[in-house]
């Protein structure tokens, strides 16, 4: 409910009328009517509220309206009644779909697990008009502590300023932010992916919000492997040097049968361990490329074909098929070929296809063996807990299935007609304009066992 003035100007609001604006009763106060409530359709509500004010106490009229929500027009329908004092009192009796958005949008705001706080810039500074419960639990700062105040004061450590200032000019210029920065809670620093996003109110004030996502944990957990693992597998590889060459020593030297056996058990232990460490080198490595680069996977699958001629590989493939998935995707193809020819007993007959169906491309590789122990298969095609691998399972499904998945598509296991099928979905992209890698000749693949 509000109150119009003779003079056209609000004279009070309650506090459910000024939540549907996005504002406070005391900002309302004295503000024009026209600059909060507009026509929607039919007589304007600045000539039913003339109308009224001469009209004797009690009389009444409904009016269709748009609200100026926080973030846009939203339809409602006021009842505007005559009152003893000259003042006309608007009373708001519904929302109408449509403008029920800005309802909608006040759930997502507050129901979101990322932080999130509704600013003005003012004199290029962020200043918080309101924040979420997440913000609340993410930063600790209590709603009553920050909203008036600059966001920046609160949250932006002051090394990181200047990279505070920059996205704040972005932000002035109508521009979006996204990156991962570092800002300040109650409970010390955390890592964030942060989205700045901005819009410009009918009278040209420059409004927007700040989402953040915390990955501290994500980061630092990902840190801690790399390190690791890189530490793991350098002392692993010098470790297991010493141990081959100590154990071929004793097995050439030993006069003793069994300890010469013994000995060939440590060498064979030793070399499919220094193997798995290597095959971790060669899937980091493939990892590590770029997986958005337009690939020519036709062109992998005859590469690949070419480097396992003497297996008698048959493919089936268009003369070009153009996907996401960067330069590792050679490695993932070549894997499954290896798989599938180490895998299987002699005389196995293995076939790679390429197929397009409209924006998704399949690369099936295939073969009439035995088929992927359930065991392997459980952990890697169905996300079996990975403690379930009892012996030394090598990476190269896990490095296809990886490939696929950060070009956007996805690795799959099937059994069909007594074939193992074996499928790589990836997106196909608009090779018009796209500089697409075509050749592999130069490329080796690191083919590693399942």
């Amino acid at each position: 409910m509000f109150a119009i003035d003779e003079a056209g100007r609000i004279a009070f609001a309650t506090e459910s009328f000024a939540t549907q604006l996005g504002t406070t009763p005391a900002y309302l106060a004295g503000t024009p009517l026209e600059a909060v409530v507009t026509a929607d359709s039919g007589p304007g509500p600045l000539a039913v509220v003339e109308n009224l004010s001469a009209a004797s106490a009690g009389h009444s009229r409904r009016c269709r309206v748009c609200l100026r929500g926080e973030t846009r027009p939203v339809p409602a329908t006021v009842e505007f009644v005559a009152t003893e004092t000259e003042r006309v009192v608007g009373t708001v009796e519904a929302v109408r779909e449509g403008g029920g958005s800005n309802e909608r949008f006040r759930h997502l705001f507050e129901q979101s697990h990322d932080a999130i706080v509704s600013f003005e810039m003012v004199e290029m500074a962020p200043v918080v008009r309101s924040v979420n419960t997440a913000f609340v639990e993410t930063f600790g700062y209590d709603a009553d502590d920050i909203v008036g105040e600059s966001l920046n004061d609160f949250i932006v450590p002051e090394e990181r300023s200047e990279e505070a200032a920059d996205y704040d000019r972005q932000t002035a210029a109508g521009e979006t932010n996204y990156d991962v920065v570092t800002r300040k809670t109650v409970n010390g620093r955390r890592d964030l992916v942060y989205r700045g996003l901005s819009y410009t109110t009918g009278d040209g004030g420059r409004y927007g919000f700040a989402i953040y996502t915390d990955v501290t944990d994500d980061r630092r957990r990902r840190r801690r492997l790399q390190v690791l693992h890189r530490v793991l597998r350098h002392n692993l590889r010098n470790d297991l040097s010493v141990v081959v060459g100590m154990a071929d020593h004793v097995r050439q030297t030993a006069a003793d049968p069994e300890q010469q056996r013994a000995a060939e058990g440590i060498l064979t232990a030793a070399e499919r361990l220094a193997s798995v460490s290597e095959q971790a080198r060669n899937v980091e490595g493939a990892l590590d490329t770029k997986s958005d680069r337009p690939v020519d996977v036709a062109n992998v699958v005859r590469s690949v074909a070419t480097e396992h001629r003497e297996s008698g590989i048959q493919t089936d493939t268009p003369e070009s098929a153009p996907v996401t998935g960067g330069m590792a995707l050679y490695d993932a193809v070549d894997n499954l070929v290896e798989n599938a020819v180490t895998h299987t007993p002699d005389g196995t007959e293995v076939w790679v296809t390429v197929d397009e169906e409209h924006d998704e491309t399949y690369v099936r590789v295939s073969d009439d063996g035995l088929g992927i122990p359930p065991i392997e298969r459980a952990a890697v095609f169905e996300d079996e807990d990975i403690t379930t691998l009892k012996h030394g399972s090598g990476l190269g499904l896990w490095l296809a299935r990886w490939v696929a998945e950060a070009a956007g598509g996805e690795c799959r296991y099937d059994r069909v007609d007594g074939w193992t099928v074996v499928t790589l979905w990836l997106p196909t992209v608009d090779a018009d304009g796209r500089d697409v890698v075509t050749s592999f000749d130069d490329v080796e693949g690191d083919a590693t066992e399942q």
